[in-house]
């Protein structure tokens, strides 16, 4: 027999954990990450446990293998939820370690209760049962709808004999019912024009999804998380999907949507039009959002549902209407004026970086360009926290991407606002020697916020700051870094290699227009 963290080490290999993100306490996190060590899973240790939490829920978005993070009690219990949120909007498998509380109350809080309303369990583990719990815990991780589990472990516990991890196979996808299919041919077997949304839950079933949207010839939309599912080239390609009003009306002309791992929190707030087509739900666990009404759901195995639904007739869809559609969703996002805008930013890497490469991209004004505009071409392409839309986010996930698949290049593309949340990381990225470019939009200022605070006719206050020098500050945590201010000066800076932050300096006025077109 081992202690509690051998065997906790133990079912993390073999549910394919392959590192452990975190910034340890004083407790069981010292023994779990001895555990881990000798089990081959190395550690990393970032700069804050909000960073560490983001690093891990990417992780299990990009390996389908639980994320692992490990925080200390009390602050580092607090400080993770941001990390826990995300992977519990965004279907992310994800397992956290949090050091129990000791028997006096210093830094002591009820840490499960916090964290009961985000985790899909929560529990403490003990020694007798501790590794099979787990086992429980991280297979219910991985199951749909995937999201974080959170544990408590004291020290004590942690370092205790404990029960053996017996390792037990892993639950297989449900099948979609013939009566649920049967349903849902029949829409599609009355649609002339039907439009899809591909949603987050899709980019597990890129092939399953594009030969279905191939066969039945309609015109598709991707959400954010599922950028790249449905290649841009694809003729029947529209755009990217938010729930926005200029989206919509490319919507308009359907007689049928149909949402392949479609979840309404990928939709900007709002009202569903009651205008549009009835809405025919395909997904991996059954639609508890009430915001999109859906007429007919199947829940099962995407795959699955997918080549059992085989639609038989070609819709009804011109290549003229199409490509009108398709104009009207690239004028959307078509950059405007002669300044250096965001949009002229985007414009410009698109014709200097490899397509291949993953862009990491944080909240903010900025995003709306890179959605229109990159010409994303797999799933995991583009990866954003959308359901949560969280800043801070874009450099930690391109930490956590250059490690569990370090041949993918990486862009982690933010706004000054969103770096100046985790500036830390840049410490933590040139500590691994990781090969990522960061471009800083620097406009001083939280610009999305900002259009919103001009258009309610509020004083300017609280959005605006004074300009940060990134590239001085950059070069002192060991990156190569320049001021950028031409789409040329770009394109040069672009094409050198090796690990580098350009500090992109920016006209915000087009954000407001963009965002008129986008949004109305």
């Amino acid at each position: 027999m081992g202690t509690l963290a051998d065997e906790i080490a133990r079912a993390l290999k073999h549910h394919g954990v392959a590192r452990v993100f975190g910034i340890p306490g004083g407790g069981s996190s010292l023994d779990i990450m001895d555990a881990a060590k000798r089990a081959d899973m190395p550690f990393t240790l970032a700069r804050t446990e909000a960073a560490a939490s983001i690093m891990a829920a990417v992780t299990g978005e990009l390996t389908r293998a639980p994320g692992a993070v490990l925080v200390g009690v009390g602050p580092g219990a607090s400080s993770a939820v941001n990390g826990i949120a995300y992977a519990s909007l965004e279907r992310s498998p994800m397992v956290l370690f949090i050091d129990g509380p000791a028997s006096s109350l210093h830094q002591h809080f009820d840490q499960q209760a916090v964290y009961a309303p985000l985790a899909r369990r929560t529990a403490q583990l003990r020694p007798d049962v501790g590794a099979a719990t787990l086992n429980s815990l991280l297979t219910q991780s991985m199951n749909a709808p995937e999201g974080p589990v959170v544990v408590e472990l004291t020290a004590g516990d942690a370092a205790a004999e404990a029960r053996a991890f017996e390792p037990v196979p892993h639950l297989p996808a449900i099948e979609p019912t013939s009566t649920d299919v049967d349903g849902a041919s029949a829409m599609l077997a009355a649609s002339q024009k039907p439009a899809i949304i591909v949603g987050l839950e899709a980019r597990a079933h890129g092939d399953a999804v594009r030969a279905f949207a191939d066969a039945l010839g309609a015109v598709c939309f991707t959400t954010y998380k599922a950028s790249g599912v449905i290649n841009a080239e694809v003729p029947h390609f529209i755009g990217p999907f938010t729930g926005a009003s200029g989206e919509n009306k490319a919507l308009s002309d359907a007689d049928l949507i149909i949402g392949i791992g479609f979840d309404a929190i990928e939709c900007i707030p709002g009202t569903w039009p009651d205008t549009l087509a009835p809405v025919l739900m395909l997904s991996e666990a059954a639609p508890t959002n009430p915001r999109v009404p859906v007429a007919f759901a199947v829940t099962g195995d995407l795959s699955s549902t997918l080549a059992a639904l085989k639609p038989k007739l070609h819709s009804a869809w011109q290549r003229d209407d199409i490509a009108t559609l398709r104009r009207h969703m690239n004028d959307i996002y078509t950059p405007r004026g002669n300044g250096f805008s965001n949009a002229h930013v985007v414009q410009a890497m698109t014709e200097v970086v490899d397509p291949a490469t993953r862009l990491c991209l944080d909240a903010g004004a900025h995003m709306f360009a890179v959605f229109g505009l990159w010409p994303s071409s797999k799933p995991f392409g583009i990866l954003k926290s959308n359901g949560l839309s969280s800043m801070g986010y874009a450099l930690p996930a391109a930490i956590a991407s250059k490690l569990a698949e370090p041949d993918v290049p990486v862009i982690a593309y933010t706004g000054d606002g969103g770096l100046a949340m985790c500036l830390g990381e840049l410490a933590t990225a040139s500590e691994l020697d990781l090969d990522i470019t960061l471009c800083v939009i620097n406009d001083a200022a939280l610009s999305l916020i900002d259009i919103k605070q001009q258009r309610q006719q509020r004083p300017s206050v609280g959005v605006r700051s004074p300009l940060i020098d990134y590239a001085a500050v950059a070069q002192t945590l060991g990156w190569a870094s320049e001021v950028i201010e031409d789409a040329d000066a770009l394109k040069r800076a672009l094409s050198k290699p090796g690990r580098k932050l350009l500090d992109i300096r920016i006209d915000p006025a087009g954000y407001g227009d963009e965002l008129a077109r986008l949004r109305g």
